[in-house]
C-alpha cells in the first residue's frame, strides 16, 4: 500500500491549484492538506486540513532574491475539505473546496484583510501500470486536475494589497503523469504536469491569456511498521509569459523552486494524521518573477474500505 506521506506528495500536482499571480492570497504554495490518492484496499476517503502560509520574499526578473521588507507581509490561512472515491478498479476522482482568510501589510504601515471561498478543484487518476508487475518497472498513472474559478482574480482585486483575491479567476486543466515505486519499506515518486488556463478580461477591457505552467515533483522516503511514513523532495515550476490578444506581453517568465516534506501517521485502520511543510528556497538563481513562501499544513483523513 502506498504510504500516506508519498500519496500526499503524489496528489500535489493534480488536486491543488497551481500558484500564479494570485498566489500571495489565494494559492500561496501548492500545499495540499491531507488529500491523497486511494490505496488498493480503499474505496473512498474524506479529508480536512488547515494550512498557514507566510511570504518570505520574492525573486526578481534578474533571478536575485529579495527578502520581504520591514512591515511588508502576506499571510494566508486556508481550510480545505476534500473527498475522493474509486469509480472503477483503476480510476479515482476527487474534489476539494477551500475557505480562505488573508492578511497583508506594506512598509508604509498600511494593512488589510480579506477572504472567502477559493477555487474548487477536482482531480482524476487512471492507473495504467501496477507497481507489482516488475521489481524494476514503476507504477504509472495518468492524472488530471481541474480548477473551477469560484474565487476572485488577483488582477481584479479591489483591495490595494490584493488580499481579497481568493483564486486564479480562470478555469484551469492540468494533465500529467505519475510514476511511483516501492522497494521494501522505501518509496519514491516522480510526477509532472502542465497547466493550461482560460483567458480573462481586466477591468480596463484587455483580454489576457495566462502562460502555460509546467511542474515537476520528485519525492522519496521510508515507511515504518509503526504506521509512520515520511516523504521529502523538491518541486520546480516554470510559467511562460502571458498573452494579450494572442500577442506575448514582454518576456515575463515565472520560475520557482521549493522543498517539500510530508509526515503521516496512521492513528488507526481508518484515520491518518498528516503534516506538510513546503518552503520556497530563498536563494538567488533558482526563481524568477515569483513570490517566495513557506507553508505549513496539518490535516486528518478518514477512509472507507472496499468491502465496507
Amino acid at each position: 500500500m502506498l504510504p500516506r506521506a508519498i500519496a500526499c506528495a503524489a496528489v500535489l500536482l493534480s488536486l491543488v491549484a497551481s500558484p500564479t499571480a494570485a498566489r500571495a492570497s489565494a494559492c500561496c504554495g501548492t500545499g495540499h492538506g491531507a488529500a491523497q490518492w486511494l490505496a488498493p484496499s480503499e474505496r473512498a476517503a474524506a479529508s480536512f486540513s488547515l494550512r498557514l502560509t507566510e511570504q518570505i520574499g520574492a525573486w526578481t526578473a534578474a533571478r536575485d532574491f529579495a527578502p520581504s521588507g520591514e512591515g511588508a507581509y502576506r499571510r494566508e490561512l486556508r481550510a480545505e475539505a476534500g473527498w475522493m472515491v474509486r469509480v472503477r478498479e483503476r480510476f479515482q476522482v476527487g474534489v476539494a473546496v477551500p475557505l480562505i482568510a488573508a492578511w497583508g501589510g506594506s512598509p508604509g504601515g498600511e494593512s488589510s484583510s480579506g477572504g472567502g471561498v477559493g477555487d474548487v478543484t477536482a482531480a482524476g487518476r487512471i492507473t495504467v501500470v501496477e507497481d507489482h508487475l516488475s521489481p524494476w518497472i514503476p507504477a504509472a498513472a495518468f492524472t488530471v486536475g481541474m480548477s473551477i474559478p469560484v474565487g476572485s482574480l488577483q488582477d481584479a482585486a479591489i483591495d490595494p494589497l490584493g488580499v481579497d483575491a481568493t483564486g486564479l479567476g480562470v478555469a484551469e486543466i492540468r494533465p500529467g503523469m505519475l510514476f511511483e515505486k516501492s522497494w521494501g519499506s522505501f518509496q519514491a515518486l516522480l510526477a509532472a504536469s502542465v497547466s493550461v488556463r482560460t483567458s480573462y478580461r481586466l477591468p480596463t477591457g484587455e483580454r489576457i491569456a495566462p502562460g502555460d505552467r509546467a511542474q515537476i515533483l520528485v519525492a522519496a522516503g521510508p515507511v515504518w511498521s509503526s504506521g509512520v511514513s515520511l516523504a521529502a523532495g523538491g518541486l520546480y515550476e516554470r510559467e511562460g509569459p502571458p498573452r494579450e490578444d494572442r500577442h506575448l506581453i514582454g518576456s515575463k517568465v515565472r520560475e520557482r523552486t521549493a522543498l517539500l516534506a510530508v509526515l503521516a501517521y496512521d492513528i488507526g485502520p481508518r484515520w491518518t494524521a498528516v503534516g506538510n511543510l513546503q518552503a520556497d528556497l530563498p536563494i538567488a538563481g533558482i526563481g524568477r518573477n515569483e513570490g517566495a513562501f513557506v507553508a505549513l499544513s496539518a490535516g486528518l483523513r478518514h477512509v472507507w474500505g472496499r468491502h465496507d
